[in-house]
């Protein structure tokens, strides 16, 4: 790798922390919007049932395409950071074109536009957070927390904000913080670029690593029951909107309290060891789930959470950073990026009818596939060098 001069590495540490914090607070603020707001938005324009599902169910299938695609883009061009701002203005853009349009098919086909510019964006952000990190520009950890924070904090203000404002109103706070991500993008330090740029050759990915990403997404994917049906069942249950919002917001503020010793934490536990963590402590909460535990007892499990996600999440971080050379480093994550989206889908899909048979006993389906994520991570032997790295051994994060 070329090294950045002396007065650039300087910068990238002074401005590295808040420009990555920055970049993820927009981009998450935007999916704490999108993520439950969209469907109101929808119906307020006059979608049903029907159109409503196929806008939810669309990106998931666009996304498998888009992301790969755009990671691969960003690794020829050698220009990630143009390659973000991109994708944040064409998100905006496209987003304010679903506010915009008129009727049931035009709206589905903006929404379709939308999520083939808007899904790569958080792979490829993650992408240049760990290279920087590599670097040690930033602590991947502590930037990520902040995208947890405004995730929460999108939740929050817009429900409240729901209150007093039109419906229609949303699509345009999903677009405003996408074109902030956009701007932050600017202050983003460079990327230190490969030797001989242009004529470096693709690296095949080790069998280790595909095995990392198919075992995150099955510990990943085995939060979907969760995702989809927890506050219905909690609802059920007698708890207040209220409560439940306090217990969700458990499970991100634990995630949180991990990704700020994250960094300690990778240079302890191994990569695929994270991920196995992440198995065992899906397998304990979701098995729990599957008692039907009483409030307190579901407040104690979504702490669990922070090992559930977040070293799950921390632990595929690392492991592609330690087998990824720099100038695949966008491809390999929006590869991993959309397996995990698969497999999430058609966990998704399978909740649905597992929940409707056996309530929350289903969880204990789910407890199993976090399992088997685990087991497979603990079936890997990871290599001590980084792809590329000339054996080199160093903390990747």
């Amino acid at each position: 790798m070329k090294r950045l001069p002396a007065n650039q590495r300087s910068r990238a540490k002074r401005r590295g922390p808040l420009a990555t914090a920055a970049g993820y607070s927009a981009l998450c603020a935007a999916i704490g919007v999108q993520m439950p707001f969209l469907p109101l938005f929808l119906t307020a324009r006059g979608l049903g049932p029907e159109a409503i599902g196929i806008a939810i169910a669309m990106p998931m299938a666009i996304r498998l395409v888009a992301m790969p695609l755009a990671g691969v883009v960003s690794d020829r061009s050698g220009m990630p950071r143009a390659v973000l701002a991109a994708l944040g203005l064409a998100s905006a853009a496209v987003f304010a074109l679903v506010g915009l349009v008129a009727g049931t098919a035009a709206i589905l086909v903006a929404v379709g536009l939308s999520a083939f510019v808007w899904s790569p964006a958080f792979p490829l952000l993650e992408s240049y957070a760990v290279q920087l990190a590599k670097g040690r520009a930033v602590d991947y950890g502590r930037s990520r927390l902040w995208g947890s924070g405004s995730f929460v904090a999108a939740n929050l203000a817009v429900g409240y904000l729901l209150d007093f404002i039109n419906p229609g109103a949303i699509i345009w706070l999903i677009a405003a913080p996408c074109f902030l991500f956009a701007l932050t993008t600017r202050f983003l330090p460079p990327l230190a670029h490969p030797e001989h740029e242009g004529g470096l050759p693709a690296v095949r990915p080790p069998k280790v690593l595909l095995l990392g990403v198919v075992a995150a997404a099955l510990v990943q994917a085995s939060h979907a029951l969760f995702y989809g049906f927890s506050s219905l069942q909690w609802s059920a249950k007698g708890l207040s909107p209220g409560t439940i919002g306090f217990l969700w917001s458990l499970g991100t503020i634990a995630e949180m309290g991990l990704f700020f010793g994250g960094t300690k934490l990778t240079r302890k536990i191994p990569a695929l060891r994270l991920i196995a963590l992440g198995g065992l402590a899906a397998t304990l909460r979701f098995g729990a789930f599957a008692l039907d535990p009483p409030t307190v007892s579901i407040a104690l499990l979504q702490l669990l959470h922070a090992f559930s996600f977040g070293a799950t999440h921390l632990g595929l971080m690392v492991l592609i950073a330690e087998h990824v050379p720099a100038h695949q480093a966008g491809r390999a994550q929006t590869f991993a990026s959309a397996v995990l989206g698969f497999v999430m889908a058609a966990g998704t899909v399978a909740a649905g009818p597992l929940y409707v048979r056996f309530g929350t006993g289903a969880y204990g389906w789910f407890a199993v596939l976090g399992a088997i994520g685990g087991l497979l991570a603990l079936l890997g032997r990871a290599q001590p060098q980084r792809a590329g790295s000339g054996g080199e051994i160093s903390a990747p994060l």
